[in-house]
């Protein structure tokens, strides 16, 4: 598929096209790379930080470079503490709500431990909220929940979400500023930073 696309932007590009595009990829153009596995590293030593060492990841489906790569951020903060990956449980489902809610489901029944749930996207996390709130789970008193992203209603949930901001219209900006420069012999890459937002839906982990 991958490289369909790619044939098909160098044709667009060879007939005066622009493109440039947002996240890590092999088409060959210029790219704004969102710091998608800095920012999974800075939800995990938030958790951390917070004393949890069960910890659950609510994951977009596998393949996709963007859940590698917060995956990837994950597990190095766990490393660096001395903690094994294999002890991350990760249920990989669709980046939606319905995802997330299927996801912490999936973790209730299979991982009863969990003290926290790191959902790849917020999207995902207001699903996993949902389900908690269904099955009664309180949050933060019983289980922390993380995002990614900061979407605009993120402050406005119950609880208000803690998540990772990325610079959503500088990446935008950024990526057209790209597409309009002359073309380069070698592709361009722009970094993007990232934020850690607490709000309320994280705490101390429960004392078993």
């Amino acid at each position: 598929m991958e490289s369909a696309a790619r044939a098909e932007l160098a044709a667009f590009q060879n007939h005066g096209g622009r493109a440039a595009a947002i996240g890590r990829h092999a088409l060959g153009v210029d790219a704004v790379l969102p710091d998608n596995e800095a920012g999974g590293h800075a939800l995990a030593q938030h958790l951390m930080d917070l004393g949890h060492r069960r910890i659950a990841v609510a994951a977009g489906r596998a393949g996709l470079t963007t859940v590698a790569d917060r995956l990837a951020g994950v597990s190095s903060a766990l490393r660096e503490r001395g903690r094994p990956t294999t002890d991350l449980a990760v249920v990989h489902s669709d980046f939606t709500r319905g995802g997330g809610r299927a996801a912490a489901e999936q973790i209730l029944n299979d991982h009863p431990g969990t003290t926290a749930i790191i959902a790849l996207n917020d999207v995902m996390a207001m699903g996993v909220l949902s389900t908690l709130r269904s099955r009664r789970v309180p949050v933060p008193a019983r289980m922390s929940v993380v995002g990614f992203d900061d979407v605009s209603v993120a402050a406005d949930l119950a609880p208000s979400l803690t998540t990772v901001r990325l610079p959503m219209t500088e990446m935008g900006r950024t990526a057209l500023t790209l597409a309009l420069k002359p073309r380069t012999t070698r592709p361009r890459r722009r970094p993007t930073g990232h934020l850690l937002v607490v709000r309320d839906s994280t705490g101390p982990a429960p004392r078993t």
